[in-house]
């Protein structure tokens, strides 16, 4: 376990943000962290989660904990560790959670025995930085068995959970067969998706809060127009030769539409099937994004995923390899890796997101901010966030190429207006996925 040291948020950028959101959403938002500074009496409120960097739980609390300390609400945030054991099992947890019926993915005899084993010793690392009025809140299924150590010590402990499934599968029950015994004395569940509250935890007091992203980090901030061209350069994206972690047959021509997708090399993300899917769309080029596969400690499938995406790249034809590539950007700076995430969103006429299952889909919700149309499959909070044909396109089946090559042609080739939907999408962002919603449901949370 380690301590993530924050940086604080400049008071300018708090009071931008209040501008941002009107004085009637910053009104609310001043009252509701006045609430919670009050129900914590002297405490913290601690995130927990299993790593600081990659994935859309890092990149929101690198953003929520300065937000919430810069309107006077005590955060913090802690970092659970783990071996190779303990990231291989909770990765074939999520998938499970995810509905996977593979047989890789089932756990194994002893696997619960080590995780639960690994996460007691966490929580007493944990117990030594927590005070009796704290409060935390605890993040995915790395974290679930940190529950029953820390139920005791603390004023109040709540799991949140990003990923979930649509229908219930075999595998998603085994996961939760595994998962609710150790959430017996959580004070509560908190799900992205209310369809993802599994019956399991129907007993459980639930809530639904959506994640949210900060529209000045730096992958969501206006980019000026002179450096947006360098950037592209670096991504693979623009007229001259690809650096080395790009792989492409080839410039980009930058008179063809831009398709995009930016994902984690995942089986769930669906990556190799949005390529050969892609063959079938004419003229554009596809650009599939991801991080260096290395780089990921949480994700120990990342690299065998993105082999077969390489793989899928390879056996494309000719004239279809020319007009795709795949990215694996560094991770070393993550501001440097967000920004050139931003340039090639906002360099996009389209942006996809054909993933098998969803917890929420924030690489959605980024590219929505941007005013970017977007496809995505119709898949956990990605039906939440689109509204078929007014601030997106949702692909019903995303097993079915043939209709995802449809609905991206029809913007690329402009049978649909693809700018009013990305101006729609943006609107939708500000009203529901900012960070204030986050404060005013974690206040409704703690008070009732």
């Amino acid at each position: 376990m380690h301590v993530i040291d924050t940086p604080a948020m400049p008071p300018a950028t708090r009071d931008a943000f209040l501008t941002l959101i009107g004085p009637e959403r910053a009104d609310r938002l001043q009252d509701a962290a006045r609430r919670l500074r009050r129900r914590l009496d002297g405490g913290t409120l601690w995130h927990v989660n299993s790593t600081a960097a990659g994935g859309g739980v890092a990149e929101m609390l690198h953003v929520l904990v300065p937000f919430y300390r810069a309107l006077g609400v005590p955060a913090r945030w802690a970092v659970v560790d783990g071996d190779p054991a303990f990231f291989d099992t909770t990765k074939r947890l999520g998938n499970l959670a995810y509905g996977s019926v593979q047989d890789a993915d089932r756990l194994r005899p002893g696997d619960l025995d080590g995780y639960t084993r690994h996460l007691a010793a966490e929580a007493e690392r944990l117990r030594t930085v927590l005070g009796p009025a704290d409060v935390l809140l605890l993040h995915d299924h790395q974290t679930a068995g940190l529950v029953p150590g820390l139920s005791s010590v603390t004023a109040g402990v709540h799991w949140r959970c990003h990923v979930g499934v649509d229908a219930p599968t075999p595998g998603s029950r085994e996961a939760w067969a595994a998962l609710a015994p150790l959430l017996e004395k959580a004070d509560g569940v908190v799900f992205s998706v209310r369809r993802h509250i599994p019956e399991e935890l129907a007993h459980h007091r639930a809530a639904v809060i959506p994640p949210v992203l900060w529209p000045f980090a730096p992958k969501n901030e206006p980019l000026p127009a002179d450096r947006l061209p360098g950037l592209l350069e670096r991504c693979g994206l623009g007229p001259g030769d690809a650096p080395g972690y790009v792989l492409a047959d080839g410039p980009r021509d930058p008179a063809a539409p831009l398709v995009v997708q930016v994902s984690r090399w995942d089986r769930l993300k669906d990556m190799h099937a949005v390529l050969t899917g892609f063959a079938a769309v004419p003229d554009a080029h596809l650009a599939l994004i991801g991080p260096d596969p290395a780089s990921i400690p949480d994700d120990v499938e990342q690299a065998h995923w993105f082999e077969v995406c390489r793989a899928a790249w390879t056996a494309l034809p000719p004239g279809v390899r020319r007009r795709t590539r795949l990215v694996c950007l560094p991770m070393h700076d993550l501001d440097d890796n967000a920004r050139l995430v931003n340039a090639a969103q906002r360099a996009a006429g389209l942006v996809v997101q054909k993933s098998l299952a969803e917890g929420f889909g924030l690489t959605v919700t980024e590219a929505m901010w941007k005013a970017r149309p977007v496809v995505g499959s119709a898949v956990g909070g990605i039906a939440d966030q689109i509204d078929h044909g007014r601030t997106g396109l949702l692909l019903d089946d995303p097993h079915d190429l043939a209709a995802f090559a449809r609905l991206v042609t029809d913007v690329t080739g402009g049978a649909i207006d693809g700018a009013a939907l990305g101006r729609r999408a943006r609107a939708r962002v500000h009203g529901a996925y900012l960070p204030d919603s986050d404060l005013l449901a974690v206040t409704g949370l703690l008070l009732t």
